[in-house]
């Protein structure tokens, strides 16, 4: 798969992933009520720009996790080993931030999980795709 077409494919799922997570009927309503805020409020934002920036960002995440994903591990999946690349090397990092962070803020224990799994569980997935659908590395030649 081309590459710069993979990347944009993997930016897309944090945003599919987020609406399912964050659907009211998922996390939505306790992601909301740890926060004390309504959906009516939430409507207030700019959507676009929200979207767009969110969407800018993937775009960043997916670009650099591409840029190792031609590694292969012996024996292992392809799509396990993204997952595990995407999860732990990048998504445990961001959880740590998201979380030390949130404490400062004073985020509610219900927030911090359901913002650091939300990452965890969209990089392991963006991991996955990329590595995936990457060209093997070549094999060291001697």
């Amino acid at each position: 798969m081309n590459s710069y077409l993979a990347i944009v494919l993997a930016a897309l799922i944090p945003m599919v992933l987020g609406y399912i997570w964050y659907h009211p009927k998922v996390l939505g309503t306790a992601w909301m009520n740890s926060l004390g805020i309504t959906e009516e409020k939430l409507k207030e934002g700019n959507m676009g720009m929200i979207m767009g920036l969110a969407f800018a960002l993937a775009l960043f995440l997916a670009w650099r996790m591409n840029a190792y994903a031609s590694h292969t591990e012996p024996g292992m999946s392809q799509f396990v080993h993204g997952f595990f690349h995407g999860a732990y090397s990048m998504g445990l990092p961001a959880a740590v931030v998201l979380v030390s962070n949130g404490l400062f803020q004073r985020n509610t224990a219900t927030n911090l999980i359901i913002n650091a799994l939300y990452w965890i569980l969209a990089l392991g997935l963006m991991g996955s795709f990329l590595y995936s659908v990457a060209a093997p590395e070549a094999a060291p030649v001697g």
